[in-house]
């Protein structure tokens, strides 16, 4: 049997976009990538008493990626980008992998804080929320499929 390659994903998101993480999550199936064991971690694991921030800024600092769900939400929270965008992607730092979760445009007109010079992740040009039934089920499995070429690539 053949090792596989560890990742630790931190899933950075809005909590007004839970409905559509969940649903993306339901069909992404990290858990079945050929020689990549992903793990993720989200502050909805966080425990009754944790010192919340501490624990979100510990997991930044250890984690390998952070999974970005793209929506209006997600450019409008302070926390996400005064504490986790900087901690992703920066001059020092490059873990990011953008997925359009719900419509944001990308075409200069919104500040999206240095994520739209990274390429990211559509399904033929939608965003998650845009799709149903198999294109919901295909978006996330061509997405599985670019998180293990991701991994696979930095390992390399």
């Amino acid at each position: 049997m053949t090792e596989r390659i560890q990742a630790s994903v931190f899933l950075s998101w809005c909590h007004g976009d839970a409905k559509a993480k969940e649903s993306l999550l339901a069909n992404l199936h990290l858990d079945g990538l050929a020689g990549v064991q992903v793990d993720w971690w989200e502050d909805s694991h966080l425990e009754i008493g944790a010192d919340w921030r501490g624990k979100i800024l510990g997991q930044l600092a250890t984690c390998d990626y952070g999974l970005l769900l793209l929506s209006p939400g997600f450019f409008a929270s302070r926390f996400i980008l005064d504490e986790e965008l900087p901690r992703l992607l920066g001059p020092e730092v490059d873990k990011v992998l953008p997925v359009m979760l719900k419509r944001v445009p990308i075409d200069g007109s919104w500040d999206l804080h240095g994520v739209d010079s990274r390429q990211i992740f559509t399904s033929r040009g939608r965003c998650f929320t845009e799709t149903r039934g198999p294109s919901r089920e295909r978006f996330a499995l061509e997405l599985a499929t670019e998180v293990r070429r991701r991994v696979l690539s930095d390992a390399a």
